[in-house]
């Protein structure tokens, strides 16, 4: 049995830690800086959180990739002052559908970058929903979900390729689609 860890945590690669914290502060400081800047325009900006959640699928085992994945997302909902919780369940529903599609997609080019947006995507909305419906809450709308969710799913997909880059600098590179389905 192998354990469930990054490639880059490796044993003599003591750097590696650093480049965590890097590419936290990466993360947050360009999403912070991605929503203000699109803050008052009908375009969300791409869910760079939802991108690191899904780039734990292709590192991690199923199992500890959903958990870090719901990690993500509560610190999206910690760091954004939302409903705390909500992007936790968005992020981890996106990873569950990506874990789904995993074994169907085995190219490693464009197709598979816009079936895992497309999926992420399409799970986070599914939780969302989920929870509205749960709440019993006006969370998701008829009106959120025709004009929001297109949107985001492309500002997220077009936000993939250069958001790919900074993933495998910080967590190293991903492995193969079939590795850890056991």
């Amino acid at each position: 049995m192998t354990r469930a860890r990054l490639p880059a945590l490796a044993v003599g690669t003591p750097g590696r830690p650093v480049l965590y914290v890097l590419y936290a502060l990466i993360l947050i400081t360009v999403q912070g800086a991605l929503s203000r800047l699109l803050d008052g325009s009908p375009v969300p900006p791409p869910n760079l959180f939802l991108l690191t959640g899904v780039a734990l699928v292709w590192r991690l085992s199923p199992t500890v990739a959903l958990l870090g994945a719901y990690g993500v997302g509560l610190a999206q909902d910690v760091l954004g002052g939302g409903a705390l919780g909500l992007h936790a369940a968005g992020v981890a529903g996106g990873v569950l559908l990506v874990l789904t599609v995993r074994r169907l997609v085995v190219d490693s080019g464009v197709i598979q970058g816009v079936v895992t947006v497309l999926a992420a995507t399409a799970g986070q909305w599914l939780a969302f929903l989920f929870l509205t419906y749960w709440l019993r809450s006006d969370l998701v709308t008829t009106d959120t979900l025709i004009r929001t969710v297109p949107l985001a799913f492309l500002t997220t997909l077009i936000a993939y390729p250069l958001w790919e880059r900074v993933v495998n600098w910080a967590l190293g590179p991903r492995a193969g689609s079939q590795r850890g389905l056991g």
